[in-house]
């Protein structure tokens, strides 16, 4: 539900209030979708692995089509259909003592989310690449590594920005800055410039921002094997939510708005991969002397991500 504060500021801003219905109603309708479907899977934390590699809006059809991972591919239905409800619903006020988590976006910086883990390590704080407005997947390996050095008994989750946008591969590269670097909206705000908007108003071609990000989990893969044979125990690759492409579809969504619990939007990759004995899991304390982070900070990271919040 919202708050009187988010009620307040929906009166003032008609198109945040109609976001706002939009969202009530799906929440509804995303509900009985996944009952009808059977999609009962559950929470990532609930459920087996040593090390969980979670790579940002990764669709299943294509994962499976472009995999050549060592490991058994599964599918897996996730809890929402975008990074801020997925953080939300899988973290928000629980506590995971055995779990470190190494994320490069600042979407799990918040009290109840932070305080959540063993320890969080932001390391979008630190190496940020300024020039493509992301993190690499090589960049994050370098931190989940370090990780792994650092906390041998604990479960490593490394929340991955590829294949989201920005989109680095040439086809990406192409589409022009302000378009690039905008944001994951309700495809029914027409007024919003940004990249899903921009392809519902028929500015750029679906298939130019759907080659792009093809290109980014090209660019991400070879990546994520490298890592594979370096983290010990059971390894999962899997995702927080899918995407949506074209114009316009059967079911009026471009991108990957919240609570949009359609098979395309929460049918992810669950990849197992086994290197060796699996680990020794020790609960411990959780963490919250958690250094202060410079909110404008968060708000650049985040903008370049695309999330115009």
């Amino acid at each position: 539900m919202y708050s009187i504060e988010q009620v307040k500021e929906g009166v003032k801003s008609p198109s945040l209030f109609k976001r706002g219905m939009i969202n009530i109603c799906w929440r509804g309708i995303s509900t009985v979708s996944r009952k009808m479907l059977g999609q009962n899977d559950p929470p990532i934390p609930e459920r087996d692995w040593d090390n969980l590699l979670l790579l940002d809006a990764c669709r299943y059809d294509l994962f499976e089509e472009l995999n050549s991972l060592p490991g058994e591919l599964n599918s897996y239905y996730s809890v929402a259909s975008n990074t801020t409800e997925y953080v939300q619903r899988t973290f928000n006020g629980n506590e995971f003592p055995d779990i470190v988590c190494v994320t490069s976006t600042p979407k799990y910086y918040k009290p109840n989310v932070e305080d959540s883990f063993h320890d969080i390590i932001h390391v979008w704080r630190e190496d940020w690449n300024t020039e493509l407005g992301t993190i690499t997947a090589e960049t994050m390996n370098k931190h989940v590594l370090q990780a792994i050095d650092e906390y041998p008994s604990k479960r490593i989750l490394a929340h991955y920005i590829p294949p989201h946008q920005p989109f680095i591969g040439p086809t990406g590269q192409e589409i022009p800055h302000e378009v690039r670097f905008s944001g994951d909206v309700i495809a029914q705000d027409t007024e919003a410039p940004n990249l899903w908007g921009s392809i519902r108003n028929g500015e750029i071609e679906p298939d130019r921002v759907r080659q792009a990000y093809r290109e980014n989990l090209e660019l991400t893969l070879p990546a994520i094997e490298e890592i594979l044979d370096e983290l010990p125990g059971k390894t999962v690759v899997t995702s927080d939510h899918g995407n949506v492409f074209g114009s316009f579809n059967e079911w009026g969504v471009v991108g990957h708005p919240p609570y949009r619990h359609i098979e395309p939007l929460i049918k992810v990759p669950w990849l197992v991969h086994s290197n060796g004995d699996r680990k020794d899991i020790y609960e411990g304390s959780i963490d919250r002397d958690n250094t202060d982070i410079n909110h404008e900070l968060v708000e650049e990271r985040l903008g370049d991500l695309g999330y115009l919040e």
